[in-house]
């Protein structure tokens, strides 16, 4: 079945933004409809849609400063308890966390001080699902991911998971937050699962000749 692209339409152009758009994120489902952007001109906005006010002024926005050099990538949190939170990655070298309160303001803390040492390219919060604690990946171009926790502290604390032969791009978490894959700037994808020690050790790896282990 093939669907004609006159089926779309466009609803609604946000264009706010100084510079590139470089990635966009859906919120979860149970948040309503809720798209964050990250974009080179160094800012975040929030975009929400509130569907009971007049046709036309339907969508509200927030728009704040992150990275001073660009935003790459955001990525939401997992529903969990329910508050507005994401991840961003920066060309500044730093991953930040937003978080909204209870009173609607949005507040700020940085991830990763000194953990890279090169652009931030990707960042993604693993689902909650049979997880007991907030975990979140960061890829970057100095060839390295790095793997983050939240203690029961409430601060933030980083494994590396692997210094790979080529910058990273993208980290994608499966549906249960298990398993870890990887793309960098070679032709392979590497997997990779926590052990029960805590450990990360890599499962299996496809390239452009198929599946090895």
């Amino acid at each position: 079945l093939s669907l004609s692209l006159s089926l779309f339409q466009p609803v609604y152009v946000y264009s706010v933004h100084k510079s590139s758009v470089n990635s966009i994120s859906f919120a979860p489902h149970e948040l309503g409809l809720v798209l964050a952007c990250a974009s080179a001109d160094g800012e975040i906005s929030v975009l929400t849609h509130h569907p009971n006010e007049t046709v036309g002024n339907d969508w509200k926005s927030e728009k704040f400063a992150d990275s001073p050099l660009g935003v790459n990538t955001v990525c939401w949190a997992p529903f969990g308890t329910g508050q507005r939170r994401f991840v961003t990655g920066g060309c500044d070298n730093k991953a930040r966390i937003w978080s909204c309160g209870e009173n609607g303001g949005w507040s700020m803390e940085i991830l990763s001080e000194n953990a890279h040492s090169d652009w931030v390219r990707d960042v993604a919060w693993a689902p909650s699902t049979g997880l007991p604690h907030d975990m979140i990946a960061t890829a970057s171009e100095d060839r390295t991911v790095r793997i983050w926790t939240k203690g029961n502290d409430g601060t933030w604390g980083s494994v590396l998971l692997n210094v790979f032969d080529f910058p990273v791009w993208r980290v994608s978490w499966s549906i249960t937050g298990n398993i870890l894959a990887v793309s960098a700037g070679d032709s392979d994808v590497t997997l990779w699962k926590q052990s029960t020690d805590g450990s990360w050790a890599r499962i299996t790896s496809v390239d452009d000749e198929g599946v090895k282990n």
